[in-house]
């Protein structure tokens, strides 16, 4: 048996258009930091971490764009990127 992760909220039976990042979708039934005796044991951490990036990268940001054509990195496990082309307009 194998986990892949990269598979983790990407299920069609549960999230609609669900390779489309979309930042208003209900997280409730996302499967990232696993759940009951198989949760993990530093989500609290990640979430706190997470809350401080977005909320800094919020008042220090004005405008955040792609600006070229996104790559992905073929990876067997995760959906990530090899290359995401940003511009960054400052406040």
């Amino acid at each position: 048996m194998m986990l892949l992760l990269g598979s983790a909220n990407r299920d069609p039976r549960v999230f609609e258009n669900p390779d489309v990042f979309e930042i208003g979708r209900d997280a409730s039934a996302q499967l990232g930091f696993g759940s009951g005796i198989h949760s993990c044991a530093g989500q609290s951490l990640a979430r706190l971490e997470g809350e401080a990036v977005l909320g800094a990268l919020a008042r220090r940001v004005a405008d955040l764009r792609l600006d070229g054509e996104p790559t992905r990195r073929v990876h067997n496990t995760l959906h990530t990127w090899a290359k995401l082309p940003v511009t960054v307009t400052a406040r």
